[in-house]
């Protein structure tokens, strides 16, 4: 009886959700696995194409001819190869999120502007390979042993800065302190209750923004939006005590160097790997990995180690998910205050994906099991 009561609990908090947006939101996440799946191999393929056709090594040698220019010949190299690189996947993300957004009953505004927005992303792309390419390949031939491990630390200690550098030192604007009332006397308990080292709660300004707790070094600060603040105190102290798992568990850390360590494998894989697979796929001359005509081979595995630091973020990310929900359901006790943040929040995609899908795209279980979670939860302790 319990389970069954759990399983209609869960089910009426999913009927909330029209059926129709149900429907469309399974199959645009079909349609992006298609587009992934394919966008990919399209990708890939052409870094074949380019190997085979011997176009960076024609260029390399016409810039050579007279004499020795491995950093001119590296930049042009690289300039070429993301060039295509860079128009191909921005061709196939517009018709992707184009597609995608029909698909949901979206305005649909044409090809055009979808073009025009990844589009814009090619110019930064190919002007970051002129400058960041030839200055690798002179480390990789200077320091053909060594050169994945300091490339892989840099890397990783840049993602690490841009992802929870300004985290935990709480960047951004300041916000005033919450007006005295029930959201605030409700975050306030749960600050005291879970020992948050917050001295307060602050309502941010920008009608967009939904709740935050950030911070590290041993200080917190927690910022709830207007809406947020604005609306049932249950779900502010759902939201909040989900949000609260993340920084007690130190979670932006974590995937910060769960990405860099993937990135730092890849590097080392290149060094492996990049020059046999320059001369699979086309590339005989090439005897190192620093070889501008092994470029290709290297654009492929470093592609797939961002596949393979997706898919280990976004799993961290979904296990975490998990705890930062469970942490809330048991300091703020609030399940239908969660379940209803979860419902609000959804983000339009499947609410039932298959494991692949699951895999590549979602940062969070899906809608189901997370409304599941809460109702067991709730069906256990009340609430």
């Amino acid at each position: 009886m319990i389970v069954l009561a759990t399983l209609d609990a869960a089910a009426a908090w999913l009927a909330r959700i029209p059926a129709d947006q149900r429907i469309a939101a399974h199959a645009a996440t079909d349609w992006r696995l298609a587009a992934w799946t394919v966008g990919g191999a399209l990708l890939i393929g052409a870094c074949v194409l380019v190997s085979q056709s011997g176009l960076l090594g024609r260029l390399t040698r016409t810039l050579e001819a007279a004499r020795p220019r491995p950093w001119l010949a590296s930049a042009a190299a690289a300039c070429a190869l993301a060039l295509i690189l860079a128009t191909l996947k921005a061709a196939i993300d517009a018709f992707a999120g184009w597609r995608g957004q029909r698909i949901l009953g979206g305005v649909d505004g044409g090809l055009g502007p979808h073009l025009a927005h990844a589009a814009a992303g090619i110019a930064p792309t190919v002007l970051g390979a002129v400058l960041l390419v030839p200055p690798a390949l002179w480390l990789m031939r200077r320091r053909p042993r060594t050169w994945p491990l300091m490339v892989g630390l840099l890397v990783a200690g840049l993602i690490v800065a841009a992802i929870w550098l300004p985290y935990a030192l709480s960047a951004g604007p300041a916000s005033p302190a919450a007006p005295p009332g029930p959201v605030r006397d409700g975050l306030l308990r749960l600050i005291a209750e879970t020992g948050i080292p917050a001295q307060g709660v602050s309502v941010s300004t920008d009608p967009g923004f939904m709740a935050d707790v950030n911070g590290g070094f041993g200080h917190a600060k927690v910022i709830i939006g207007p809406s947020l603040a604005a609306g049932p105190p249950a779900m502010a102290r759902a939201l909040i005590g989900h949000i609260m798992g993340h920084y007690a568990h130190n979670d932006i850390l974590i995937f910060s160097l769960v990405l860099g360590l993937a990135m730092l494998l890849g590097f080392f894989a290149v060094a492996r790997f990049g020059a046999p697979l320059a001369r699979l796929i086309g590339a005989k001359e090439v005897a190192s990995a620093a070889d501008p005509e092994a470029m290709p081979a290297a654009a492929i595995i470093l592609m797939l180690a961002m596949v393979c630091a997706g898919l280990a973020g976004a799993g961290y990310l979904r296990w975490a998910n998990v705890r930062a929900d469970a942490y809330s359901l048991d300091h703020a006790r609030e399940p239908d205050g969660l379940a209803a943040v979860i419902e609000q929040e959804w983000d339009h995609q499947s609410v039932d994906p298959s494991p692949i899908e699951e895999a590549l795209f979602y940062t969070h279980p899906a809608l189901t099991g997370r409304l599941r979670h809460a109702m067991v939860w709730k069906g256990a302790h009340g609430g």
